[in-house]
């Protein structure tokens, strides 16, 4: 407790008067200061300066001392980088079995990985190298075609079910190309299985199951996009590549020769007039290109175009001759069309196809059945149509079964196209995006009738081709490599 002593009313008054005479004799500023000093001492004697100084006391806050973390003692790891991006090789612990195994005969060009600029399409004959001979021996022996001893695709389709549901891959997956494969061809022979692959580099791959043996030969500059082993003459087979080029292979004579070349169709020039499909006819191709062109080409003289027909706007995607009517041939495109045609009115102008079949989006394929009875659209609204084509009218445009399947890959897989099995009319086969890794075996009435599927098969199989008299089922994928299904005795 502050004491404050009285003070009387009259002492007041005296101090108050005699202050008062002294600050007459004062300036403004003496009076200022002394008032100044007056009430200090006033605020002393009261104790506020004192309980002012305490609360400013208590209101500061301590700043608190942060401790420091201790610095962790971690070694720095190396930046990770891909090497496809730098265009580099992998390791050779990431390399593929069997992926070194491949031959080519230009390992030079396979530095440039994704570079169409080459000039094989200048090169009207490419030999098969004489390293390669034995090769070619053996090959050539197991290409003469014996009669069928069992033919798999007419069974009826109850035993047909049965054999296909005991198919198996009873070998690993094989490397037989060097980047993604992009067509698919099996030789009718029963003596082996051969293979033909075309990839997206323009390689072509032959396999011999017999002796294990594969050979990789650069024929085209760009994608293979289709390829066939020849009906008549079991000894060549036809190549059509993206470059726009088609190359006739005779093993006898050891040479892959052009037989066509596409010329500016389109009127943007800018862009080349790629080869897309081709399709025999009575020893002769139909060959479907980008321009929205079909070429009938003479096999027996280079680059001999007999007659033309412009059939649409856009690429035509797959061109076929019905199995029967062989004067009628059948096109898919990109602008959501399959047609069908009659040669005897080929034109290089517009022509109206004889039948229609309208799609909402752009299609894949677009084939006959055995008998022509039946057709099977792929198309990108994620749908594959069913048509009956037993007769050739307007009836015949509408789909009897519309079956929904995922036919988006994406850019790293080659697109699907389903196709019918060798002498059947009901039952085709697909590629599938579903997991597990499948192939699909439908038939008309858009059920599964079985699904192809190993452990061994890790990845999808876009591209599918089978035997034309056995059981053997084969799919290509996005690195190069083949899976074979079949029974057990068959590849041993």
């Amino acid at each position: 407790m502050i004491k404050i002593d009285n003070l009387s009313p009259s002492k007041m008054d005296d101090t108050d008067s005699m202050s008062d005479d002294e600050d007459e004799n004062l300036t403004y500023e003496q009076q200022r200061e002394k008032r100044m000093k007056k009430n200090e001492e006033m605020l002393d004697i009261l104790g506020v300066n004192q309980a002012a100084k305490t609360l400013v006391s208590s209101l500061q806050k301590q700043t608190p001392v942060k401790k420091a973390k201790p610095v962790k003692n971690t070694s720095l790891k190396p930046e990770r980088r891909s090497l496809r991006i730098a265009n580099l090789p992998a390791s050779e612990e990431y390399h593929l079995p069997g992926e070194s195994e491949l031959k080519s005969n230009n390992s030079e060009s396979s530095k440039k990985y994704d570079s169409y600029e080459t000039n094989f399409k200048d090169q009207s004959s490419i030999s098969i190298p004489e390293e390669d001979s034995d090769f070619v021996e053996k090959l050539s022996d197991d290409l003469a075609i014996k009669e069928a001893v069992k033919d798999f695709h007419l069974l009826p389709s109850h035993k047909f079910v049965h054999v296909l549901k005991s198919l198996d891959m009873y070998t690993p997956s094989l490397k037989v190309c060097e980047k993604r494969i992009y067509s698919l061809a099996i030789h009718p022979s029963e003596t082996s299985l051969i293979v033909a692959a075309g990839d997206m580099r323009g390689n072509i791959s032959l396999y011999n199951n017999r002796n294990s043996e594969m050979r990789e030969y650069r024929l085209h500059d760009a994608p293979v996009n289709c390829i066939s082993f020849c009906t008549w003459d079991s000894h060549k087979l036809f190549s059509t590549s993206h470059d726009g080029s088609v190359r006739c292979g005779d093993i006898v004579k050891r040479t892959f020769n052009i037989i066509y070349k596409t010329e500016w169709k389109s009127q943007s020039k800018s862009k080349m007039n790629h080869a897309t499909w081709h399709t025999e006819f009575e020893r002769n191709l139909l060959i479907g290109n980008g321009s929205g062109h079909v070429d009938l080409v003479d096999t027996r003289t280079p680059d001999k175009i007999i007659n033309t027909a412009w059939c649409h706007e856009r690429s035509v995607r797959t061109v076929q001759c019905h199995p029967l009517e062989k004067h009628h041939f059948l096109t898919s495109s990109g602008i959501g069309e399959v047609s069908l045609w009659d040669i005897r009115n080929m034109t290089d102008q517009s022509i109206n196809p004889v039948l229609q079949f309208e799609h909402p989006k752009s299609l894949t394929s677009a084939f006959f059945s055995a008998s022509g009875t039946k057709m099977v659209s792929t198309c990108n609204d994620d749908n594959i149509r069913i048509f009956n084509t037993d007769r050739l009218n307007s009836s015949a445009t509408k789909p009897i079964n519309i079956i929904p399947h995922n036919n988006h890959t994406g850019r790293w897989l080659s697109v699907f196209k389903a196709k019918w099995n060798p002498g059947r009319d009901n039952e085709f086969f697909v590629g599938s995006m579903l997991s597990p890794k499948r192939i699909q075996v439908y038939n008309c009435a858009g059920h599964v009738l079985h699904n192809l599927m190993s452990t061994d098969m890790t990845t999808y199989c876009s591209v599918i081709e089978v035997h034309p008299t056995q059981a053997i089922y084969v799919g290509g994928n996005g690195s190069g490599r083949l899976h074979i299904f079949s029974t057990k005795e068959q590849l041993t």
